[in-house]
Protein backbone atom coordinates (compact mmCIF):
# COMPACT_ATOMS: atom_id res chain seq x y z
CA UNK A 1 0.00 0.00 0.00
CA UNK A 2 1.17 3.85 -1.06
CA UNK A 3 -0.36 5.18 1.90
CA UNK A 4 0.58 8.89 1.85
CA UNK A 5 2.78 8.58 -0.96
CA UNK A 6 2.94 9.09 -4.69
CA UNK A 7 0.96 6.65 -6.74
CA UNK A 8 1.79 7.61 -10.38
CA UNK A 9 5.21 7.82 -12.46
CA UNK A 10 6.36 10.77 -13.37
CA UNK A 11 5.72 9.98 -17.13
CA UNK A 12 2.25 9.34 -16.22
CA UNK A 13 1.66 12.31 -14.52
CA UNK A 14 3.40 14.54 -17.66
CA UNK A 15 1.05 12.82 -19.45
CA UNK A 16 -2.12 13.70 -17.55
CA UNK A 17 -1.05 17.71 -17.83
CA UNK A 18 -0.25 17.34 -21.52
CA UNK A 19 -3.98 15.53 -22.61
CA UNK A 20 -5.68 18.27 -19.94
CA UNK A 21 -3.90 21.46 -22.01
CA UNK A 22 -5.10 19.66 -24.95
CA UNK A 23 -8.69 20.04 -23.47
CA UNK A 24 -7.70 23.90 -22.28
CA UNK A 25 -8.33 22.16 -19.16
CA UNK A 26 -5.89 22.56 -15.63
CA UNK A 27 -5.35 19.66 -13.59
CA UNK A 28 -5.76 19.60 -9.47
CA UNK A 29 -3.27 16.87 -7.57
CA UNK A 30 -4.69 15.29 -4.86
CA UNK A 31 -1.42 14.71 -2.78
CA UNK A 32 -0.15 14.07 0.68
CA UNK A 33 3.46 13.35 0.65
CA UNK A 34 6.17 15.77 -0.31
CA UNK A 35 7.57 13.68 -3.44
CA UNK A 36 4.48 13.48 -4.88
CA UNK A 37 3.57 17.02 -3.95
CA UNK A 38 7.22 18.10 -6.21
CA UNK A 39 6.40 15.14 -8.92
CA UNK A 40 2.99 16.73 -9.16
CA UNK A 41 4.55 20.25 -9.63
CA UNK A 42 6.92 19.21 -12.02
CA UNK A 43 4.95 17.78 -13.96
CA UNK A 44 2.80 21.21 -14.27
CA UNK A 45 -0.26 20.57 -11.93
CA UNK A 46 -2.11 24.02 -11.31
CA UNK A 47 -2.76 23.11 -7.84
CA UNK A 48 -2.33 20.41 -4.68
CA UNK A 49 -5.05 19.45 -2.99
CA UNK A 50 -4.50 18.57 0.60
CA UNK A 51 -0.67 18.91 0.77
CA UNK A 52 -0.21 17.60 4.12
CA UNK A 53 3.51 17.44 4.11
CA UNK A 54 4.32 20.08 1.90
CA UNK A 55 8.40 20.84 3.01
CA UNK A 56 11.36 23.11 1.98
CA UNK A 57 11.72 21.61 -0.96
CA UNK A 58 8.33 21.55 -2.17
CA UNK A 59 7.58 25.28 -1.31
CA UNK A 60 10.20 26.17 -3.41
CA UNK A 61 8.56 24.62 -6.38
CA UNK A 62 5.12 25.98 -5.41
CA UNK A 63 6.64 29.83 -5.66
CA UNK A 64 8.44 28.76 -8.85
CA UNK A 65 5.51 27.29 -10.58
CA UNK A 66 2.88 29.88 -9.22
CA UNK A 67 0.66 26.52 -8.20
CA UNK A 68 -2.07 27.02 -5.32
CA UNK A 69 -1.99 24.98 -2.52
CA UNK A 70 -5.85 24.11 -1.49
CA UNK A 71 -5.43 23.08 1.89
CA UNK A 72 -8.62 21.19 2.77
CA UNK A 73 -7.97 21.85 6.31
CA UNK A 74 -11.76 21.04 7.08
CA UNK A 75 -11.21 17.27 5.38
CA UNK A 76 -8.29 17.08 7.86
CA UNK A 77 -10.19 17.77 10.69
CA UNK A 78 -13.02 15.48 9.71
CA UNK A 79 -11.30 12.39 8.81
CA UNK A 80 -9.02 12.70 12.24
CA UNK A 81 -12.81 12.98 13.87
CA UNK A 82 -14.50 10.14 11.99
CA UNK A 83 -11.12 7.82 12.61
CA UNK A 84 -12.12 8.36 16.76
CA UNK A 85 -15.83 8.27 16.70
CA UNK A 86 -16.71 6.39 13.87
CA UNK A 87 -16.33 2.29 13.70
CA UNK A 88 -16.55 2.09 9.76
CA UNK A 89 -12.30 2.42 9.29
CA UNK A 90 -10.12 -0.66 9.73
CA UNK A 91 -7.22 0.18 12.42
CA UNK A 92 -4.81 1.23 9.87
CA UNK A 93 -7.15 3.68 7.58
CA UNK A 94 -7.72 5.40 11.16
CA UNK A 95 -3.71 5.66 12.10
CA UNK A 96 -3.99 7.27 8.85
CA UNK A 97 -6.63 9.47 9.05
CA UNK A 98 -5.76 11.13 12.77
CA UNK A 99 -2.31 11.65 11.79
CA UNK A 100 -2.50 13.00 8.25
CA UNK A 101 -5.34 15.18 9.26
CA UNK A 102 -3.47 16.43 12.56
CA UNK A 103 -0.59 17.07 10.16
CA UNK A 104 -2.17 19.11 7.60
CA UNK A 105 -2.17 22.35 9.55
CA UNK A 106 1.16 22.60 10.22
CA UNK A 107 2.16 22.34 6.54
CA UNK A 108 -0.46 24.61 5.98
CA UNK A 109 0.84 27.48 7.71
CA UNK A 110 4.18 26.60 6.80
CA UNK A 111 3.04 27.11 3.35
CA UNK A 112 0.85 29.95 3.55
CA UNK A 113 4.18 31.77 6.11
CA UNK A 114 6.38 31.44 3.13
CA UNK A 115 4.23 33.12 0.26
CA UNK A 116 2.68 30.04 -1.39
CA UNK A 117 -0.37 30.85 -3.00
CA UNK A 118 -3.09 29.42 -1.29
CA UNK A 119 -6.91 29.06 -3.05
CA UNK A 120 -9.56 28.24 -0.57
CA UNK A 121 -11.16 24.38 -0.84
CA UNK A 122 -12.80 21.68 1.59
CA UNK A 123 -12.52 18.51 -0.24
CA UNK A 124 -15.99 18.66 0.73
CA UNK A 125 -18.17 15.01 0.76
CA UNK A 126 -15.82 14.10 2.98
CA UNK A 127 -16.92 16.85 5.34
CA UNK A 128 -20.65 17.18 4.87
CA UNK A 129 -21.73 19.90 2.13
CA UNK A 130 -22.97 23.18 3.53
CA UNK A 131 -20.12 23.44 6.11
CA UNK A 132 -17.59 24.77 3.86
CA UNK A 133 -17.61 27.90 5.95
CA UNK A 134 -15.92 26.10 8.76
CA UNK A 135 -12.16 26.00 6.69
CA UNK A 136 -12.38 29.91 6.77
CA UNK A 137 -12.06 29.20 10.78
CA UNK A 138 -9.53 26.17 10.38
CA UNK A 139 -7.32 28.87 8.20
CA UNK A 140 -7.11 31.69 10.72
CA UNK A 141 -6.90 29.20 13.38
CA UNK A 142 -3.62 28.18 11.95
CA UNK A 143 -2.66 31.51 11.00
CA UNK A 144 -3.67 33.25 8.24
CA UNK A 145 -5.34 36.91 8.39
CA UNK A 146 -8.64 37.45 7.68
CA UNK A 147 -8.23 39.13 4.75
CA UNK A 148 -5.71 36.58 3.37
CA UNK A 149 -8.67 33.83 4.15
CA UNK A 150 -11.44 36.02 2.08
CA UNK A 151 -8.66 36.72 -0.57
CA UNK A 152 -8.38 32.59 -1.14
CA UNK A 153 -11.92 32.11 -1.13
CA UNK A 154 -12.75 34.73 -3.86
CA UNK A 155 -9.78 36.15 -6.21
CA UNK A 156 -7.70 33.26 -5.72
CA UNK A 157 -10.09 31.00 -6.21
CA UNK A 158 -11.47 32.61 -9.04
CA UNK A 159 -7.61 32.83 -10.61
CA UNK A 160 -7.15 29.37 -10.29
CA UNK A 161 -10.27 28.52 -11.72
CA UNK A 162 -9.64 30.69 -14.90
CA UNK A 163 -12.63 32.75 -14.24
CA UNK A 164 -11.31 35.98 -12.83
CA UNK A 165 -12.54 37.66 -15.52
CA UNK A 166 -16.15 36.91 -14.49
CA UNK A 167 -16.13 36.39 -10.74
CA UNK A 168 -13.92 36.77 -7.90
CA UNK A 169 -14.04 40.54 -7.35
CA UNK A 170 -17.14 42.82 -7.10
CA UNK A 171 -17.01 45.33 -10.50
CA UNK A 172 -19.14 46.58 -13.17
CA UNK A 173 -19.41 43.97 -15.75
CA UNK A 174 -19.09 40.55 -13.76
CA UNK A 175 -21.65 38.22 -12.17
CA UNK A 176 -23.01 39.46 -9.06
CA UNK A 177 -22.19 36.92 -6.19
CA UNK A 178 -22.41 38.68 -3.19
CA UNK A 179 -22.82 37.52 0.23
CA UNK A 180 -23.29 39.99 3.46
CA UNK A 181 -23.12 38.78 7.25
CA UNK A 182 -24.01 41.19 9.92
CA UNK A 183 -20.57 42.81 10.49
CA UNK A 184 -16.89 42.42 9.74
CA UNK A 185 -15.55 39.24 8.92
CA UNK A 186 -12.01 41.52 8.61
CA UNK A 187 -12.29 41.61 12.66
CA UNK A 188 -14.08 37.95 13.64
CA UNK A 189 -14.35 35.49 10.55
CA UNK A 190 -16.89 33.37 12.83
CA UNK A 191 -19.16 35.85 10.63
CA UNK A 192 -19.12 33.60 7.78
CA UNK A 193 -20.57 30.52 9.89
CA UNK A 194 -24.13 33.02 9.82
CA UNK A 195 -24.41 34.41 6.24
CA UNK A 196 -27.62 36.97 5.92
CA UNK A 197 -27.27 37.66 2.41
CA UNK A 198 -26.89 35.59 -0.66
CA UNK A 199 -26.62 37.13 -4.21
CA UNK A 200 -25.76 34.57 -7.02
CA UNK A 201 -25.24 36.30 -10.54
CA UNK A 202 -27.65 39.25 -9.25
CA UNK A 203 -30.52 37.24 -7.83
CA UNK A 204 -31.10 37.09 -4.16
CA UNK A 205 -31.65 33.66 -3.23
CA UNK A 206 -31.44 34.33 0.79
CA UNK A 207 -32.31 37.97 2.04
Amino acid sequence: ATGTGQQMEMDELKEIVLAAARMGRKVASHAHAEEGIIAALEAGVASIEHGSYTGPRAIKLFKETGAYLVPTLLAGKTVATLAVEADFMSETIKAKAIRVGNDMAGSFEKAHKAGVNIAYGTDSGVSPHGTNDEEAVLMVANGMSESDVLVSATINAADLNDMSDSIGTIEQGKVADIIAVDASPLENIDELLDVDFVMKGGKVFKD
